[in-house]
């Protein structure tokens, strides 16, 4: 089983508060006051907050996410947690040789894939 870190995008909708007398000057005076936003407390860190500066903005998520990368961080072969509940399985090898994980919380065995395996007598 591998680990990945799948990141996506989502829309957040920004405030910002402005005197102006029309739309127009309005827009201008946000870009001039706040055209980007901020990583606070470390690039992320603080549970990734996105941050503004003045009491009169805001950040709020209004969407669902849409998940478009995809890296892997580990490649652990030895590892292999279940679908079902979640729990950590443990490896074993059945007496043909087939190696399977078995999930002591769900009673059930699984292949390299994920898929079901109905093991034969285990090895000892």
């Amino acid at each position: 089983m591998k680990k990945y870190r799948v990141c996506g995008t989502t829309t957040v909708t920004v405030y910002k508060e402005v005197w102006a007398n029309n739309e127009d000057e309005a827009c201008e005076k946000a870009y001039q006051q706040l055209d980007s936003l901020t990583e606070y407390c470390g690039n992320g860190g603080c549970d990734k907050l996105c941050g503004v500066d003045g009491y009169d903005e805001s950040v709020s998520a209004d969407d669902f996410i849409h998940y478009d990368d995809v890296e892997v961080l580990e490649d652990d072969p030895n590892y292999f947690e279940c679908d079902e509940c979640g729990e950590e399985c443990e490896k074993k090898v059945d007496s043909d040789g087939t190696e399977y994980w078995w999930c002591s919380e769900c009673c059930k065995g699984f292949d390299e894939d994920g898929d079901e395996y109905f093991p034969e007598d285990e090895e000892e």
